[in-house]
């Protein structure tokens, strides 16, 4: 069976095409192809696949401060069927509102997506050079990665733990293949200090981290997830956790005033 489709591929197209492998669809405006039961030609589409449980908890972090309508959340980069169900999955702990959407209990959202989101997944390789963590740091930023963890400690425009002195180990992710090697780093076989490079199975890390504003770093919420799953956490891990929790936890607070009115 033969289906052109010369404007717009329907969801139910690409379903049909995807479960049937007798189905060839042939999208002409935008020059995709599907064929034995696969897209065999033309750009995928970005969020198809990403596992339900992490667009919910980007939605959750989305929200947990600042709130959001659906039309943000849908400009973030989310498909509005995920959205949908982001917001079905999150229940109880998020209500509509007649600004948008937010989290049902002030601040209820942060410990939530902090404590119960289950990781980034995916690969995780370590490696150690002889540079300072700062440099090493703004080398992995200049090929397209996020720090997270308290290596954002030193990062401009990010007071919440600059106070704490540098980790032993960066951590940061990553959407695409980096050569560690030309940026000055070699494989790290003790397994003590370096780098940790995250390249996640979660597809909403560097979403989220936009809609916050940063470039060169996870969203806070990510961060404080990282500084929860450290390896070898001390004291200084410990500490830069509580006070980001606290900082948006003020910042959820203060929010919510502002959105609604009231006074401070």
């Amino acid at each position: 069976m033969l289906l052109l489709a010369p404007r717009t591929v329907t969801a139910t197209q690409i379903a049909l095409a995807e479960q049937t492998a007798a189905v060839l669809l042939v999208d002409v405006d935008r020059r995709r192809v599907w064929l034995d039961g696969r897209q065999a030609l033309g750009t995928k589409e970005r969020w198809k696949d990403a596992a339900p449980i992490y667009v919910a908890f980007a939605v959750a972090r989305i929200l947990a401060v600042n709130g959001s309508t659906f039309e943000a959340l849908v400009r973030a980069g989310l498909a509005p069927g995920q959205v949908d169900d982001a917001l079905a999955r999150l229940g109880k702990r998020v209500h509509r509102t007649d600004i948008g959407w937010e989290s049902r209990q002030v601040g209820g959202l942060v410990a939530f997506a902090i404590a119960c989101y289950p990781g980034p997944g995916g690969t995780r390789t370590r490696w150690t050079s002889d540079l300072p963590l700062v440099e090493q740091a703004e080398r992995l930023i200049s090929v397209g990665c996020r720090i997270s963890g308290r290596a954002i400690s030193d990062r401009p425009g990010y007071p919440a733990i600059s106070k704490r002195e540098m980790p032993y180990r960066l951590v940061a992710f990553t959407e695409q293949e980096v050569d560690m090697v030309a940026l000055g780093f070699q494989p790290d076989t003790i397994g003590f200090a370096g780098t940790e490079l995250i390249r996640p199975a979660d597809p909403t890390v560097v979403l989220t981290a936009a809609a916050a504003g940063y470039t060169d770093r996870t969203d806070d919420i990510i961060t404080a997830n990282t500084l929860l799953r450290a390896d070898m956490r001390n004291d200084d891990d410990a500490a830069a956790l509580q006070e980001v929790r606290d900082r948006l936890q003020f910042l959820a607070d203060t929010g919510y005033d502002l959105r609604h009115n009231l006074p401070s």
